[in-house]
């Protein structure tokens, strides 16, 4: 399983490094592409309508079969047609790898992998998680800003083998297409949210309105255990109240960002200049994450400012045939070569020394047996000290004994030279150097060619990877640019006093492209200077335990000693098993034999000379099951070069498996240059960076610059008061809604996470011009935008509105803002288009809330106010974040109310209200409902006293006979007729009543010796209750359900001898 934010995974660039990088590979190719500049992962190119470079992996723990092979080709050929249409056949597959694992049998038709690896996949084939209520729900790690690329789209082995799993979410064609606008170009879901979403909004003249795209989709209104909805206490639907749509209406084709497995759903909607019909015309005004999301944007409109799009790029073009090409490609074991530095440099602070520890702590713990690894050492010119060797006891010692040492240190530094070494590594013995990794770790300057940029365009066009740890503040610019070249990571070692970088740097990069059960789990780094004796705690939770290591390094004279105290009370010191002292390296590792306890585990360190002495503290394990996915953290920055105002965001991502994990502390220590660090608390709000809710992707900004140089983070995730829980109902991400009338398995409820903790590098990041350094002078960011206002409450009575929303910070969503501004409106149009043009609230006005004193960043804000008036109309808001040099934010997301009178004297959703007519209709209706439940049960006792044979054959008198319809307003309708019923054969034409038609195939049920039938009552309103349509269902009380031009149904359940009398009593 791949890490939920593709830990080995390339960062974003910068635009200006990223055009740099894409020149290279551009004269490369040959031709114009486009290319997606965000912080995904793909390679994945469109040129002349056609998408390369897809790659499908499959994951370690799915086993062999040719069917899945032969079902993802068949899914994703089907999938590019539809695509094609879609998106106006301006684009569809091309070219698609699948990426099988290294366990399944050799094929002859399999080749090697070229640039196809797992962590840098577009689709990942893997099985859910056990415990997960989503189940097969095929979705995309997306936690970035609208139109940018996101991680990769998940679908399970039954998704793609099983169509009934396959049905709860529609055709395969429209699920694939729908999750690739997610993945390619950052689009969102035009649904409400199923768990918290915003299902209803006040329309115009405070009509209520389902959140939907297109608005011209028709349907009901009904809540979760199917009784009829409620107002609720802010003037909407109640919170179980949801909207099943009409799918026997045909007068839409889009959106399919809204419900894709809807039959009519073909396109993506557009703004009204572009939009073939009002049922393809995007709904800005509904209450969705798209509109919220990309501030009211089609998803058209979205697409045409793509690169894939943008400027006309990939104009229509007309063609026969849109099957992909696809090629089968197996996973080799890792390979690795180490590339570090031993230029003079290298002698100062002990870097030789800290460099051996790592590396040793490397080859003896966190690489698994199978891997290959070599080793190269480089100053002015390089040497291979190793080539690849099959990992396993005996090669871990002799690869030690090639780690440079303080002995090995001379000359100056050119790290082309030690990457040219490298690359003769890989393709040694006619070897091809493709998906080969180059680690390259150094402290210094370029001063003797050939330099980084020298051989960059080699190792591009080889396909291999490099990593890279710039060792203090003096190492090369360029070690963040050839990692964003090649899709790999950059990281950076401040040599801080507490900072443990360099070993959580190792770590990261050894993850690429393991299964989650199979890779190093940190739990605990830190760099302490100790005097005397050293206490810390680490817990051990039940989805780890396997491999459990204690590593600590010191660099005094004299060894340090350690003893850890298991939960149970016993001891493991300097006497037990497991326990090493490695004077070389100077290095105690502890080995805790079979599966660790779980709990709480002690450590004491005791310094033995007199002089204090800098401790690296390492203490990592793994999976404890195979078939249980551990608890995993994952972190990368979202540009790996940025020059403010550019935006710099943190993801931290964290998971058991694909169930996020909610509620969890989660801290990002960011080293500065030339400053101390700085904390950020990592938020999963859904404000500020934060793009979804309780999705398990804790997010926040970073604005806290210190001059133009690097940054690292190290990020640590702890239960820190028992809160945290693992969500089942919940995906890391945006997925597929399933469709409500299949018969979906419910979610388990939350359950406790217990105690964890966990560690994890998020990488480093560069910063470029003056704007970095603290002094400038400038105020470079204003508040973050609003982004999920609500209205919470409304009074009609006192006129008076609760708006709830996150706060915003004085620079993104730090800190906190100085002021709040809030825009009110009748006119929906006018606040999109222009609210400052619309009537500013004052603080007159509020009866809860201070303007000028916001909370701080992330906290919840409540306004209370009285709005000028109520009746058939809604009221439309912004809210707008004001910091200290009078910089505002982008306005909010658009709410509405609607001030109708929703008393309990009116019907639910009576928009426009009945009339009283109508009202004094449905009171008749039940006077004459308990009237005919009387009459039935005399009836019944009467007909007690007749012979068996003289009932049968009334009752097949009565049920031949029709009944003529007295009115061209009202008829009767049998559910299991065609036609209305009538004495005459004429028919009552559609246009005068609604026919409901009995869908279901079961008899009718014998009720007291009568066969019991359903049917309605269909009158015209004097006016429509709804936009839309909804289908009545067989029910023991009346239902007043919509209809279309006005119609309105009275379901009422008769049994066939009362219908006449029912009708002619409602007639007069």
């Amino acid at each position: 399983m791949a890490s939920t934010l593709g830990t080995g995974a390339g960062s974003t660039l910068s635009n200006t490094l990223k055009i740099a990088v894409w020149i290279t590979f551009i004269v490369l190719l040959g031709e114009n592409t486009a290319k997606v500049d965000a912080c995904g992962r793909s390679r994945v190119y469109l040129l002349n309508n056609e998408y390369h470079n897809i790659v499908i992996a499959i994951n370690e723990n799915v086993p062999e079969n040719p069917e899945l092979l032969d079902r993802i080709k068949e899914i994703f050929t089907d999938a590019s047609a539809f695509l094609y249409r879609a998106t106006r056949y301006r684009a569809f597959f091309k070219e698609i790898s699948i990426l099988v694992p290294k366990s399944w049998k050799d094929n002859p038709q399999y080749r090697k992998p070229e640039f196809e690896s797992y962590d840098m996949s577009d689709v990942i084939i893997d099985y859910p998680d056990e415990e997960a209520g989503t189940g097969n729900r095929p979705f995309v790690i997306n936690p970035t800003p609208c139109g940018q690329l996101g991680q990769y789209m998940h679908l399970t082995p039954q998704y793609v083998l099983d169509p009934a799993v396959a049905s709860y979410y529609g055709p395969h064609d429209k699920v694939i297409v729908h999750e690739w606008a997610h993945l390619r170009w950052g689009v969102y879901d035009e649904y409400p949210d199923p768990l918290n979403g915003q299902h209803f909004y006040a329309g115009v003249d405070g009509v209520i309105e389902a959140t939907r795209c297109s608005a011209t989709i028709k349907g009901r209104r009904i809540t979760l255990n199917g009784e009829a909805c409620e107002i609720g206490d802010n003037n909407l639907p109640e919170a179980d109240c949801r909207f099943l749509d009409d799918r026997r209406e045909d007068g839409y084709t889009g959106s399919l960002m809204y419900k894709q497995f809807l039959p009519n759903m073909m396109h993506f909607c557009d703004n009204d200049t572009f939009a073939e019909s009002s049922g393809d015309l995007h709904n800005r005004a509904a209450p969705n994450k798209q509109n919220r999301m990309c501030d009211g944007m089609s998803i058209w409109e979205v697409l045409r400012e793509h690169d894939d799009f943008k400027d006309g790029a990939n104009e229509p073009r007309e063609l026969g045939v849109t099957t992909p090409d696809f090629h089968i490609v197996k996973q080799t074991n890792k390979r690795t070569v180490l590339v570090m530095d031993i230029s003079g440099s290298m002698e100062a602070n002990d870097r030789i020394e800290k460099l051996g520890q790592a590396v040793s702590h490397y080859i003896l713990n966190t690489v698994d047996d199978g891997e290959l690894v070599g080793i190269v050492v480089f100053s002015d010119s390089a040497i291979i000290k190793s080539p690849l060797v099959n990992i396993n006891n005996d090669t871990r010692s002799s690869l030690l004994s090639h780690i440079p040492t303080r002995d090995d240190i001379q000359g100056w530094t050119s790290i082309g030279s030690g990457l040219v070494k490298g690359l003769e590594v890989l393709e040694d013995g006619d070897q091809d150097a493709a998906g080969g990794v180059i680690l390259v770790v150094t402290d210094g300057e370029e001063n003797r060619n050939p330099t980084i940029e020298d051989v960059m365009p080699t190792l591009i066009s080889k396909n291999v990877t490099v990593d890279s740890i710039a060792f203090g503040i003096d190492a090369s610019d360029n070690l963040e640019t050839l990692p964003a070249a090649t899709d790999g990571r950059a990281f950076f070692y401040s040599e801080g006093t507490n900072s443990n970088a360099l070993n959580e740097a190792f770590t990261t990069s050894a993850q690429r492209d393991k299964s989650v059960v199979e890779r190093p789990i940190q739990l605990y780094s830190d760099m302490i200077m100790m005097t005397q004796n050293y206490t810390f705690e680490v817990y051990i939770d039940s989805t780890i335990g396997k491999k459990t290591e204690f590593t600590l390094d010191y660099l005094g004279r004299r060894s340090i000693e350690v003893s850890l105290t298991q939960p149970d009370g016993a001891v493991i010191d300097s006497q037990s098993d497991g326990y090493e002292l490695d004077e070389t390296f100077k290095v105690v590792r502890i080995n805790i034999p079979g599966e660790a306890q779980v709990g709480k585990w002690s450590v004491l360190i005791k310094n033995r000379q007199a002089n204090a002495q800098s401790v690296s503290i390492n203490v990592q394990s793994r999976s404890r099951r195979a078939d249980v996915y551990p608890i995993l953290v994952t972190s990368q920055w979202s540009n790996q070069v940025v020059t403010p105002p550019s935006k710099q965001i943190l993801y931290v991502s964290v998971s058991k498996g694909y169930t996020p994990l909610l509620n969890a502390e989660v801290m990002a220590t960011v080293e500065r240059p030339n400053n101390e660090p700085v904390e950020l608390m990592m938020l999963d709000n859904g404000a500020g960076a934060d793009v979804t809710q309780d999705d398990g992707i804790y997010t926040s900004y970073f604005t806290e610059f210190s001059g133009s140089d690097r940054y690292s983070v190290k990020v640590t995730v702890n239960n820190k008061d028992g809160r945290t829980v693992v969500s089942p109902s919940r995906i890391i991400g945006v997925g597929a809604l399933n469709d409500p009338t299949q018969d979906l398995p419910s979610a388990a409820p939350n359950t406790p996470a217990g105690d964890f903790q966990r560690v994890t590098s998020g990488g480093s990041f560069t910063c470029e011009g003056s704007a970095c350094e603290a002094d400038s002078g400038t105020d470079l960011y204003s508040p973050a935008k609003i982004v999920d206002v609500v209205v919470s409450r409304v009074s009609y009575e006192s006129k008076q509105v609760t708006l709830q929303f996150t706060a915003t910070g004085d620079d993104l969503d730090q800190g906190k803002a100085s002021s709040y501004e809030i825009w009110m409106d009748i006119r929906f149009e006018a606040m999109y288009f222009g609210y400052e043009r619309t009537t500013k609230l004052t603080q007159a006005v509020m009866k809860m809330g201070i303007l000028t004193a916001p909370k701080q960043a992330g906290s919840v804000e409540f306004f209370t106010f009285e709005v000028p008036s109520r009746g058939e109309m809604s009221f439309y808001f912004v809210v707008v974040a004001v910091d200290d040099a009078d910089n505002k934010s982008p306005r909010s997301n658009i709410v509405s109310v609607s001030m109708r009178d929703f008393s309990e004297s009116n019907l639910p959703f009576s928009i426009p209200v009945f009339t009283a007519i109508v009202a004094a209709g449905v009171a008749l209706l039940l006077v004459i409902i308990i009237f005919l439940l009387i009459c039935c049960k005399c009836c019944c006792c009467t007909d007690g006293k007749k012979s068996d044979a003289e009932k049968q054959k009334k009752r097949k008198q009565k049920a031949k006979e029709k009944k003529k319809v007295k009115n061209d307003k009202v008829a009767i309708v049998d559910e299991s007729k065609s036609e209305p019923i009538s004495h005459t054969n004429e028919v009552v034409t559609t246009d005068e009543v609604v026919i409901v038609y009995n869908t279901s195939s079961q008899a009718p049920s014998q009720q007291n010796g009568h066969a019991a039938t359903n049917q309605h009552i269909a009158i015209t309103a004097p006016e429509p209750i709804y936009t839309d349509v909804e289908e009545p269902k067989p029910n023991n009380k009346i239902i007043v359900a919509p209809a279309v031009d006005g119609k309105v149904i009275y379901h009422v359940p008769t049994k066939q001898g009362n219908v006449s009398n029912l009708k002619s009593r409602f007639e007069k």
